[in-house]
C-alpha cells in the first residue's frame, strides 16, 4: 500500500512543490504569465493523455513493469527540471514528469488486483487520500525550500527520493499474474495527446491575440481535426486507449464530467492561490504563508477521503457526494462574501479540499465497481484523463484572468507584473459555478445509481 500510494504522493509533490514559487519564475524567466501557467498543467497534458494507453498496456503486458518504465522517465523529468535554463526548458521537463502522472491508474488497478476483495475500497480511498498527501507535502515542503533555498532545490532535494522509489517498486511489488494480451492503440494515444495539446494552445493564443485572429484559429482547427481522428480511431481499434462503449453507461459520463469540472476547479484554484497570498493587491507574504495556508486543506482531503472509502464500504455513496459537493460550494462562496485574510484562505481551501477529496473518492469507487476486473486499469485510465484534462485547463484558465487584469509595478526596486483583486474575484467566481454544476451532476449520478439499483433488483426478482 505504502508503494502504490507513493506512486501518486511523488507525482503529487513534484506537480505542486512549484506553486509557491510561480510568480518568481515569471519574474526569473521575464515570461508571459499565460505560459507560466503552463508549468502546472503540463504535467497533466501528458499524464491525461497518456492515463488510458498506460492502462490499457499494464493490463497487456504486466502492470509492475508498465509502472516501473513509467517511473523511469519520470524520475528523469525530476533530475533535468532543476537545471532548467528558460520557461521552455522547464515546460519540457515538466513534461516528462507528466509521464508519472500517467501511471497513477495502474496503482488503482495493482490495487484491486492484489488486494483482499473486501478491502479494495479501503486501498482505492487511501490512493485517493493520496493526491491531498502529495500535494499537502509538496506545496508546504516546497513553499519552505523556495522561501530560504530557491526553487531549483525542490528538484535536487527530490531526486534522490524518486529514485529510491523506484528501485523499490522493481525490487518489491510482486508481477502481475494475468495479462490480456491485446493490440495496444498507439495511435489512439497520440492523437488524444495532440488533441489536448492543440486545446491548451489555443486558449493561451486566444487569449495573446487579444482577439479572435486567424493565427489564434489555427490550434482550434487543429484540435478539431486531432479530436475526430482520435474518436474515429477509437471506434475502430481492437483494444482502445479509451474504450468509447464505456461511455454509453450514463453513470460513466456523468462521473467523468464530474471528474473533469472537480479537477479542472481545483487547479484553477491552485494557480491562483500563490497570487493572492503573495502579490501587493492579495495579502503581500513571503511563500512559506502559501504551504501555510494551503496546509489545512491538504490535511482535510487526507482525512476526508479515507473516511469516504470507510462509508461506502458500509453504506452508499449518497451522503458522502451531498457532502463534498456542499462543501465545494461553500468555499468559494465564503471567498466572495468575506474580507480576504489569512485565516479565510486557509478556511476556504480546507473546505474545498475536503470537499473535492470525497467527492474525488466517491465517483472513483463508484467506477472501479461499474466495470468488469480485467478493465479496470482501462476504467481507471478513462477517468484519469477526465481528471487530468480539468487540471490541465484550469489553470489555463486562472493565468487568462491573472494576465488580463494585471499591471506593472516597482517591488524592491525591481519591475514586476502583478495582479489586480478583479483577477481573483472572477477567478473564485468561476469556481462558485463549476461547483454548483458538480452539486446538479451529483444529484444526477445518486439517481442514476438509485435506479440502476432498482433494476438491478427487479432482475434478480427481488
Amino acid at each position: 500500500m505504502l508503494l502504490f500510494s507513493t506512486c501518486i504522493v511523488i507525482p503529487m509533490m513534484s506537480e505542486s512543490m512549484l506553486v509557491a514559487a510561480l510568480p518568481n519564475i515569471e519574474h526569473e524567466f521575464a515570461a508571459s504569465g499565460i505560459f507560466v501557467a503552463w508549468i502546472l498543467p503540463v504535467v497533466l497534458l501528458v499524464g491525461a493523455a497518456l492515463s488510458p494507453f498506460f492502462g490499457t498496456l499494464g493490463d497487456a503486458f504486466g502492470r509492475k513493469w508498465v509502472l516501473a518504465i513509467c517511473l523511469l522517465f519520470y524520475v528523469a523529468g525530476v533530475m533535468f527540471a532543476g537545471f532548467a535554463w528558460d520557461i521552455w526548458s522547464l515546460l519540457v521537463f515538466r513534461a516528462m514528469q507528466g509521464i508519472g502522472i500517467a501511471a497513477s491508474p495502474i496503482a488503482y488497478a495493482l490495487v484491486s488486483e492484489q488486494f483482499p476483495v473486501h478491502k479494495i475500497p479501503f486501498g482505492i480511498s487511501v490512493l485517493a487520500a493520496s493526491y491531498g498527501a502529495g500535494t499537502f507535502a509538496g506545496i508546504f515542503i516546497g513553499s519552505y525550500i523556495i522561501n530560504y533555498l530557491g526553487w531549483r532545490w525542490t528538484y535536487y532535494l527530490l531526486t534522490p527520493v524518486v529514485i529510491a522509489h523506484l528501485l523499490a517498486i522493481i525490487l518489491m511489488v510482486r508481477p502481475s499474474v494475468h495479462t490480456f494480451k491485446k493490440e495496444i492503440d498507439w495511435k489512439g494515444a497520440f492523437a488524444l495527446l495532440m488533441t489536448m495539446f492543440f486545446l491548451m494552445l489555443a486558449m493561451s493564443v486566444v487569449y495573446e491575440d487579444g482577439i479572435w485572429s486567424y493565427n489564434s484559429a489555427i490550434p482550434v482547427i487543429l484540435c478539431i481535426i486531432a479530436g475526430y481522428i482520435f474518436v474515429k480511431t477509437e471506434k475502430t481499434a481492437i483494444m482502445p486507449a479509451i474504450d468509447i462503449a464505456m461511455l454509453k453507461k450514463p453513470v460513466i459520463i456523468l462521473i467523468s464530467l464530474t471528474a473533469f469540472i472537480v479537477n479542472c476547479a481545483t487547479f484553477m484554484l491552485i494557480q491562483a492561490m500563490p497570487f493572492v497570498v503573495q502579490a501587493p493587491t492579495g495579502l503581500f507574504m513571503e511563500e512559506r504563508f502559501v504551504g501555510l495556508i494551503m496546509i489545512p486543506g491538504s490535511i482535510a482531503d487526507m482525512i476526508a477521503s479515507p473516511l469516504c472509502g470507510a462509508w461506502m464500504r458500509r453504506r452508499s455513496a449518497k451522503i458522502p457526494l451531498y457532502t463534498g459537493s456542499l462543501m465545494m460550494v461553500a468555499a468559494p462562496l465564503c471567498f466572495i462574501l468575506f474580507p480576504l485574510s489569512l485565516s479565510l484562505l486557509a478556511v476556504v481551501w480546507m473546505l474545498f479540499s475536503g470537499g473535492m477529496g470525497i467527492v474525488a473518492t466517491a465517483y472513483m469507487i463508484i467506477t472501479i465497481n461499474s466495470v468488469p476486473s480485467e478493465r479496470t486499469a482501462g476504467a481507471t485510465g478513462l477517468l484519469h484523463s477526465g481528471i487530468n484534462i480539468g487540471g490541465m485547463l484550469g489553470p489555463i484558465i486562472a493565468g487568462i484572468f491573472l494576465a488580463a487584469y494585471s499591471f506593472e509595478t516597482y517591488i524592491a526596486g525591481e519591475l514586476w507584473v502583478v495582479p489586480e483583486s478583479t483577477a481573483y474575484n472572477l477567478i473564485f467566481g468561476l469556481g462558485l459555478l463549476m461547483a454548483v454544476a458538480v452539486f446538479v451532476l451529483v444529484l444526477m449520478i445518486i439517481r442514476q445509481i438509485s435506479a440502476n439499483s432498482k433494476t438491478t433488483k427487479e432482475l434478480s426478482g427481488i
